[in-house]
């Protein structure tokens, strides 16, 4: 990469425009020991390039290294420190016309207390500052609190000072969580570790190659140790890029996929609306925290059959699509396999439930099981036999749904008390699942 950068390269930074005076005080006290003035500047430069909307022009590397009086291979050095301690990603893409382009994308530094409470980045100051300089900086940091042995909590409630308006609350539950949804940090997936793995093999990814991943990532759980060792053995012998079929067999060869591990989950289960039986409460869990690939094999396994690689390659084509959170793709694969007791999953049928389910705005496995249980999943309108399909525009009829989005041929379905059975052992073994 050193020897590729040139002064001329382009490059566009993206980030917060501004940082509070807490994370300030955290880049100068305590990352600047670590990684240097340099790496401090170049890092506080970057920042300064973005406009209020969170991204900067494009721009050239001559500008910032007139800026920062430095040589080219200071600046990498100085990049890859802020790399290594998680403050900045980089991307490379290839233009045609200007030639290679890197997008610089800064992350938050930890602030004080949330620096303090890493083993690591205190171990890593502790280990630039020593010990005396340690300690002073922990008491400069170190959060005052109120003595509240002799004193009275006063403090009102909301219920107290604030009436709301219950009804009218629940009246705007879309789009409230719609707006969450929006600002809900998108992925638990550590990307500057990962990166930092394929380092060990003399590998690079790049963007285009990296949203191909996190397909992989959310399909199958995978964290981010094991996902480098399958895109290691899948690059073996290739001259450019990785071979994403090679990686996609490797992965279907395993028995079971890896759960997840890097962020083992230690909250409580969360609550769910009473409305929903036993099961129900279990599914809708369960399916947030396994991933698809699992689900799909659980289901298949308590039903006594086996999943098919077309079928993980729709799963696959359905989450790169980005249009459905997995909890709910989990509860589509519930519905085909489980309600509708369908043997396979049909690729135009589970198309059609989840572009319903998409143009609905169905974001959560609550919402999608309530939608089947009080919709029936009327996805379907029946055909008109009696008019032709050549009929003229304009005579107000509504046409019939194409054959190649119809439900498939029908299997006996499942009686309720099987329905309730099949998913209380399927609850049963995808609890196990997620132990493990």
């Amino acid at each position: 990469m050193a020897d590729e950068l040139k002064p001329s390269t382009f490059y566009t930074v993206y980030g917060e425009p501004q940082l509070d005076q807490s994370k300030q005080n955290a880049l100068l006290y305590l990352y600047q020991p670590i990684i240097g003035s340099t790496a401090l500047s170049l890092y506080l430069n970057l920042v300064s390039d973005l406009m209020i909307e969170g991204k900067s022009p494009s721009l050239m590397h001559t500008d910032l290294l007139a800026t920062l009086d430095t040589g080219l291979m200071n600046l990498v050095k100085a990049r890859h420190k802020l790399e290594g301690i998680g403050l900045l990603e980089t991307y490379q893409q290839e233009d045609h016309e200007i030639g290679m382009n890197l997008i610089y994308q800064l992350r938050i530094p930890l602030a004080p207390d949330k620096f303090f409470q890493d083993p690591l980045m205190s171990f890593l100051l502790m280990d630039k500052v020593g010990d005396r300089r340690y300690e002073r900086l922990i008491n400069r940091f170190k959060p005052v609190t109120v003595d509240k042995q002799k004193s009275i909590n006063i403090t009102k409630r909301f219920r107290d000072v604030y009436r709301l308006d219950e009804s009218a609350f629940a009246s705007h539950s879309e789009v409230l969580d719609q707006t969450a949804e929006n600002f809900a940090e998108k992925e638990d997936f550590d990307w500057t570790l990962f990166t930092q793995q394929l380092k060990r093999f003399n590998l690079f990814i790049s963007l285009e190659e990296r949203e191909k991943l996190q397909t992989f990532y959310t399909l199958y759980g995978l964290n981010e140790l094991d996902l480098a060792e399958y895109v290691a053995k899948a690059s073996t012998g290739e001259k450019k890029g990785l071979n994403f079929n090679y990686l996609r067999q490797l992965l279907n060869k395993e028995k079971r996929p890896v759960i997840a591990a890097a962020k083992p989950a230690e909250q409580e289960p969360e609550e769910i609306d009473s409305n929903f039986s036993q099961q129900e409460r279990e599914i809708i869990n369960q399916s947030k925290k396994i991933p698809p690939v699992t689900f799909l094999r659980a289901i298949k396994r308590e039903k006594g059959g086996y999943e098919t690689n077309t079928e993980v390659r729709l799963l696959e084509e359905l989450i790169g699509r980005n249009l459905l959170p997995k909890s709910v793709i989990n509860i589509i694969v519930n519905y085909i396999l489980v309600i509708q007791n369908q043997a396979v999953i049909n690729a135009n049928y589970l198309n059609a439930i989840a572009n319903d389910w998409a143009q609905k705005k169905i974001t959560t496995p609550e919402a999608a099981i309530a939608h089947v249980r009080d919709n029936n999943q009327k996805l379907i309108r029946k055909t008109q036999p009696s008019r032709p399909s050549y009929q003229k525009r304009g005579t107000g009829r509504k046409e019939a749904l194409p054959e190649h989005i119809k439900q498939p041929p029908k299997e006996t379905k499942l009686s309720p008390e099987k329905e309730a059975e099949l998913n209380r052992k399927l609850a049963e073994y995808l609890s196990k699942e997620g132990d493990d």
